[in-house]
């Protein structure tokens, strides 16, 4: 079941509704990977659904069901996103049962904007599962690979600004991206830190007070999102938040199958950790 959101700024964001059959055990709220369609989630939400959970699936702004795309005259960056993410998050609990708890499945990008959201708006989410999400810093990676890393946080927003956005789908990296969210990336990388542009909010100190449970999985042989990056993630809620962060080194991936993906389209690697957290959070 599709919904139309028309956000502040009158640009509309398309949400794919899963509803549980009966009374749902708690609403599920899928957001994507940068440059990834939520309707990549579809198998998920759907094994959300049979399971007794409500699963609701939306795109980032500038993808997908989203009225906007990136360009030389459309740009927005990371603050305009977690505005969105409250928008919908308002429009999903009034929609729903009273009282039922809604919990953010965020996968990578999707996960660090679950954060922010919860850091700015403690009441949107009852909890947090992070997948494959992870700090960006550089420091997460070992070696060549964190120099690797480094490099295109020098690279991809000069990139964008001289094109006007970020040709994510031309060059083999997240899609097309407006500029700004490259800067914010791109800052986050370099500096470890939250700090999105033409905001005035304390991201970094919303985080650190931040103390709703969090369950952060990360997968091994994960390039993207090494276990040390999601931990790092982790580290910057408050010392007393209950956060999990379990490593999951799942049978059956071949060399040829990048992980950071794979568990979309095979989620019952990743299902029975967030079915056990979620009953464990609940009671």
């Amino acid at each position: 079941m599709m919904k139309t959101i028309t956000l502040r700024d009158g640009s509309t964001l398309g949400i794919s509704w899963h509803p549980a059959e009966d009374q749902p055990k708690a609403a599920i709220l899928c957001l994507p990977a940068m440059g990834v369609r939520a309707s990549y989630y579809r198998s998920f939400a759907e094994q959300l659904q049979q399971d007794g959970y409500t699963a609701i699936t939306v795109d980032h702004r500038g993808h997908g069901q989203s009225s906007l795309r990136p360009s030389c005259s459309v740009d927005f960056g990371y603050e305009a996103m977690v505005q969105d993410l409250h928008e919908v998050v308002q429009e999903v609990r009034y929609e729903l049962p009273k009282n039922t708890p809604v919990f953010a499945a965020g996968h990578s990008l999707g996960g660090q904007m679950a954060s922010l959201c919860a850091a700015r708006y403690p009441d949107d989410f009852d909890g947090i599962i992070l997948i494959t999400a992870c700090l960006v810093h550089y420091e997460g990676w070992d070696g060549w690979k964190a120099q690797r890393v480094k490099l295109a946080g020098h690279l991809f927003y000069p990139l964008s600004r001289l094109i006007g956005y970020f040709p994510g789908n031309t060059i083999g990296f997240g899609g097309r991206e407006a500029r700004t969210v490259m800067y914010d990336w791109c800052y986050n990388l370099l500096y470890g830190k939250y700090r999105p542009a033409k905001s005035d909010f304390d991201y970094e100190a919303g985080l650190s007070r931040a103390q709703l449970p969090v369950l952060a999985l990360s997968l091994a042989k994960d390039e993207f999102a090494p276990e040390r990056a999601v931990q790092n993630l982790c580290d910057k809620f408050a010392n007393n938040a209950n956060v999990q962060h379990l490593h999951v080194s799942p049978n059956g991936i071949s060399n040829d199958q990048n992980p950071h993906f794979y568990w979309v389209k095979n989620s019952s690697i990743l299902f029975p950790f967030i079915q056990s957290w979620i009953q464990q959070v609940s009671d």
